[in-house]
């Protein structure tokens, strides 16, 4: 299991919310970086800090690098909406 800890870049603990210009903060839009992202309807609450590294515990589950898991990113930090859900 991974050990979890504070957010390298803006120092949130596991369970808060990013700081504004943190760059290890996922768009739940684009599934991207949020700092490179201007994604409209952004839910800060969804992308919040959990502890580990985006991708590191998904990657360790499905036995890839975490490198290689970055194609999956629209997959694993996109929320779903209605509009999503029904394929719009």
């Amino acid at each position: 299991m991974n050990k979890l800890t504070i957010c390298h870049d803006c120092g949130a603990e596991p369970g808060e919310l990013h700081k504004n210009g943190c760059d290890v903060e996922r768009c739940s839009v684009c599934g991207g970086q949020r700092l490179q992202c201007d994604c409209k309807g952004h839910d800060k609450h969804f992308a919040k800090w959990t502890g580990i590294w985006p991708g590191k515990a998904e990657a360790d589950y499905l036995g890839i690098d975490l490198n290689e898991f970055a194609k999956y990113d629209q997959i694993f930090f996109v929320k779903l909406t209605k509009n999503r859900r029904k394929g719009k």
